[in-house]
């Protein structure tokens, strides 16, 4: 058996009040590593020993190229993952476009936004797993619940995550790393969807 790193994605859909579950898809092998996850890898470990990294140029969510390196003033606001509630910027989101995915996507191709209008759905708080051997593997698991308290059906058809990254002029960024399609997943008003996405090692 190879060495692997994988990504794994299932979705929940409950009813938000008894927590029964409507409906929960496979648990799958994602393909959806886009182009930042290595670019902004290679800026976490292209550098020597407390010395500032070469600067990469990294595509944010605006498809605007940014300079990106690896500084002491950095370590805070890089990979930033975990979002609050209500926070649609960054961490799991969700979107409604069936696009296929491509090695170049900068960002979900239509975003659902945080809200409890028509067509939005409620961004809960992040739920973590963290790194432990599970079986022959090792897992970390994010979680993310989307409530949707729009009055009308919302459908989900995307999925990503968004992590924050200074740039090299101290400016808070933002990037995909990952999105996937979620196949045609419909949140009636009153229920939650909930995104897992599995990180897992092999030796």
């Amino acid at each position: 058996m190879y060495a692997s790193q994988k990504l794994y994605f299932q979705l929940t859909v409950t009813d938000t009040k008894t927590g029964k579950i409507i409906r929960k898809t496979r648990k799958r092998l994602c393909r959806s590593f886009v182009i930042q996850y290595l670019k902004l890898l290679e800026t976490t470990m292209r550098h020597v020993h407390n010395y500032a990294g070469d600067v990469i140029s990294v595509t944010d969510t605006g498809n605007t190229a940014r300079n990106v390196q690896a500084t002491n003033r950095s370590v805070y606001d890089f990979w930033s993952l975990d979002a609050p509630e209500d926070e649609d910027t960054y961490g799991i989101v969700v979107g409604s476009d069936n696009t296929a995915v491509d090695n170049l996507d900068y960002k979900l191709n239509t975003q659902i936004a945080d809200g409890q209008a028509a067509g939005e759905l409620d961004y809960s708080a992040h739920t973590w797993l963290t790194s432990a051997e599970v079986g022959a593997n090792v897992d970390m698991k994010i979680q993310r619940p989307f409530i949707n308290n729009s009055g009308g059906n919302v459908t989900i058809e995307e999925a990503g995550i968004y992590v924050i990254c200074l740039d090299s002029d101290d400016v808070l960024r933002y990037f995909c790393i990952v999105r996937e399609l979620t196949g045609t997943v419909t949140v009636a008003d009153g229920q939650t969807a909930t995104i897992d996405f599995t990180f897992r090692t092999t030796v």
